[in-house]
């Protein structure tokens, strides 16, 4: 019977207790006439089956936590590839619409992977209706050009103020309006054919994300807006 006792040894201990453990089971073999199998199965005690059993542990463990850096690292990468590919159609964006952000017509932002590009209603749209002027689809035309190349989703929200729209107009309400207008966006940027139609999406907050105070002028013309995400 060959006995190991690994408890309160160290490392090189346990290494030279293994060698001697291997030494003594050939030794028993050779003397019986067993085959090693046998020696193995009826001789080895269980430290030497625990010390086997955590050696297994610690290599699948080990797998684990490379599988999970491995993903770290490709998540991780996708990010920096989404986050240069929205930098890349920020500068492009910019350079595009350089007149239209000079004259206050539309602003460019960046949010690490995705590009926000917004269009005050004044220039996009007549007072109460969801009809694009000539100048907003030029705008629509080259974003809808630019952002077809490698985007992910492009959101189109409508944005209005808190004045009420006076009874008895063709829309109810602000929801109805800057749900109308998005849609209006999002059909101009379809006819580009550029962008799949399952990457648009129109989507009204009416008057419930204010960027400004409404009790000015100035306020709520900032709120009447549409701001079209382009996410990478």
């Amino acid at each position: 019977l060959v006995s190991v006792n690994t408890k309160d040894k160290t490392s090189k201990e346990i290494s030279k207790l293994i060698k001697d453990t291997v030494d003594a089971v050939e030794k028993a073999r050779k003397n019986t006439g067993a085959t090693e199998t046998d020696v193995l199965i009826g001789g080895i005690n269980q430290d030497i089956q625990k010390m086997a059993s955590a050696t297994i542990e610690n290599k699948v463990l080990k797998d684990q936590v490379n599988n999970l850096e491995k993903q770290s690292s490709d998540s991780k990468k996708e990010i920096q590839e989404k986050t240069k590919k929205a930098e890349f159609s920020e500068d492009q964006l910019r350079v595009a619409l350089k007149q239209e952000i000079g004259q206050g017509l539309a602003e460019v932002q960046r949010e690490k992977d995705r590009v926000i590009v917004t269009v005050g209603s004044a220039g996009a749209f007549s007072s109460g209706s969801a009809k694009l002027t000539k100048k907003a689809r030029e705008i629509m035309q080259k974003i809808a050009k630019i952002s077809g190349k490698g985007a992910g989703q492009l959101n189109v929200s409508g944005h209005t103020d808190d004045v009420p729209l006076i009874f008895g107009g063709q829309y109810r309400d602000n929801w109805d309006l800057a749900a109308a207008r998005a849609s209006s966006v999002v059909q101009e940027l379809a006819k580009a054919n550029t962008i799949p139609s399952d990457k648009l999406r129109a989507i009204s907050f009416g008057e419930t994300r204010p960027i400004e105070q409404n009790d000015t002028k100035q306020g709520r013309e900032k709120n009447r807006r549409i701001e079209i995400e382009i996410k990478y």
